[in-house]
């Protein structure tokens, strides 16, 4: 944006460059979902009160590449046709969230109760290539697996009293 600013133009083709050489893409984001809290009356003229929280914590790490021939932009080609696209992707997500719910009776002198804690993990790499070839009218997609055994979902809880 500084750049558009001060030169009053903004160079496309350094970023055809940066696809080629590859782009990093890194999100994160937390937030709370809920956070909640209830008061019952009950027949002791105590009250059950129930809380409820729960946060959600997301990483998204992308890798791409992108390779035209002879280039992306009309301009830079000389008003070639596109023969060929060439695009890989390495990525990983990873989720995790967690959630604690709790009851209690406080009988101002004792208070009892019971609580949840639960926690779920889950994490995802992709990874893949895909090339085109426009003359040909040939395309091939190919997904990479992992070379190991992962646990891709994870959920453990634990119950306090």
């Amino acid at each position: 944006m500084n750049q558009l600013i001060e030169q009053g133009h903004l160079p496309i083709t350094d970023k055809e460059e940066e696809l080629r050489q590859g782009m990093d893409t890194h999100v994160t984001k937390a937030t709370k979902l809920v956070e909640a809290l209830w008061q019952i009356p009950s027949q002791l003229g105590v009250p059950i009160t129930l809380d409820v929280n729960s946060a959600l914590l997301m990483k998204s790490d992308i890798n791409t590449k992108l390779k035209v021939q002879p280039g992306i932009f009309r301009e830079d080609r000389n008003n070639q046709n596109v023969k060929n696209v060439d695009c890989e992707v390495k990525s990983d997500q990873a989720i995790a969230l967690q959630l604690v719910g709790k009851m209690s009776v406080d009988c101002h002198v004792v208070k009892s109760g019971v609580a949840l804690n639960a926690m779920m993990n889950t994490a995802f790499p992709v990874s893949g290539k895909m090339s085109i070839d426009l003359v040909k009218k040939e395309h091939k997609v190919t997904f990479e697996s992992p070379e190991k055994e992962r646990e891709l979902f994870v959920m453990r809880s634990k119950p306090v009293v």
